[in-house]
């Protein structure tokens, strides 16, 4: 599997990241990321890693939801996003 993902930016309105995936392009939002105690919200540093540590897990739901099967948890919060 080609392990390529790219985050195209944060959509602020729903508190996720876009991310683009081999399987397509998708929302993962912020809830799925580690928080530290300081932060009321990942920072893009800490949610660029998290999304870098866990592209295997994200890349899997987004070919899952594209087949129609819903992702493990919590991966199933991810959703797909159509880019047109």
């Amino acid at each position: 599997m080609n392990e390529a993902l790219t985050v195209r930016t944060r959509d602020v309105a729903r508190e996720a990241y876009h991310v683009v995936t081999p399987a397509g392009p998708a929302l993962v939002p912020e809830c799925l990321m580690e928080r530290f105690p300081h932060e009321s919200r990942p920072s893009h540093q800490t949610a660029y890693e998290w999304i870098g540590a866990h592209r295997r897990q994200i890349t899997k739901a987004v070919e899952a939801l594209k087949r129609g099967k819903t992702p493990r948890e919590p991966y199933d919060l991810i959703t797909l996003i159509d880019e047109a």
